[in-house]
């Protein structure tokens, strides 16, 4: 609880607690988002899956997930949810950007590309911009 005249606002609290944070600044048909922390169950679905869902809502969606340097694990529930959620609208991403350098994500995520209809390219952390301007087909890496 915050307490009256407390520096600490409602904002700065609430970023302490959610681990998904939706990323600003990219074009309308991009899904940002940042993992911090242990994502949670919560987290996807009081911010990842309203936002897919209204994006999709409007036609397909690219997506640029970045797993920060402070990103530690999922809960098992998030892990289903974030399976559950694949499976239900994986045709609906048209490319998906993933932003990490926990190995154990890269790995998981390069071993499931095949089996999606999306470009899907890994970055590293230090390869942000690049995954940015990917993301938004600003670049010449196309697959």
């Amino acid at each position: 609880m915050v307490e009256a005249g407390s520096s600490e606002s409602l904002e700065s609290l609430y970023r302490k607690f959610v681990m998904l944070k939706l990323i600003e600044g990219l074009p309308p048909d991009v899904l940002g988002v940042e993992a911090t922390g242990k994502v949670t169950h919560d987290d996807y679905r009081k911010v990842l899956i309203p936002a897919a869902e209204a994006m999709m809502a409007k036609g397909p969606v690219r997506m640029l997930y970045v797993a920060g340097p402070d990103f530690s694990a999922y809960e098992l529930e998030a892990l289903w949810d974030d399976a559950a959620f694949g499976l239900t609208h994986w045709r609906q991403f048209t490319r998906i950007a993933v932003v990490a350098e926990n190995a154990w994500l890269r790995a998981a995520v390069a071993m499931f590309c095949p089996f999606f209809p999306s470009q899907i390219r890994l970055f590293k952390i230090s390869e942000l911009g690049a995954a940015k301007a990917w993301i938004a087909g600003q670049d010449k890496l196309d697959a």
